[in-house]
């Protein structure tokens, strides 16, 4: 038996295997009686009418407190920021071979 013969079997099989589940499906769907409309359906016949919702109280303010505040606020900063924007791709490689910028794998010039 050759590779060729053992594909068509082997298609010829699962075919047939598909062709069965198919025709006993549908053997099977025809003995069952067909299911009621609404059998599976869940109603809520109650209606309910939105309505609105007040506070009769005020809306607290919170109470601020002078001394709870720094009177001067200072952020830390990491120093003045640069940048030397972006560069082409022959630029790259320029700086690549004057050992100006650190690479982690060999460029093929």
């Amino acid at each position: 038996m050759n590779w060729t013969q053992f594909l068509l079997s082997l298609a010829a099989v699962y075919s047939l295997y598909y062709l069965l589940n198919v025709v006993f499906d549908l053997l099977r769907s025809r003995g069952q009686p067909a299911a009621e409309g609404g059998q599976d359906e869940l109603v809520f016949s109650e209606q309910h009418e939105p309505r609105q919702v007040r506070s009769d109280e005020p809306p607290a303010t919170p109470v601020q407190n002078p001394e709870a505040e720094p009177k001067s606020r200072q952020a830390i900063s990491s120093g003045p920021l640069q940048s030397t924007g972006g560069v082409s791709l022959k630029q790259l490689f320029s700086l690549a071979q004057s050992d100006l910028i650190e690479y982690t794998k060999a460029i093929p010039y």
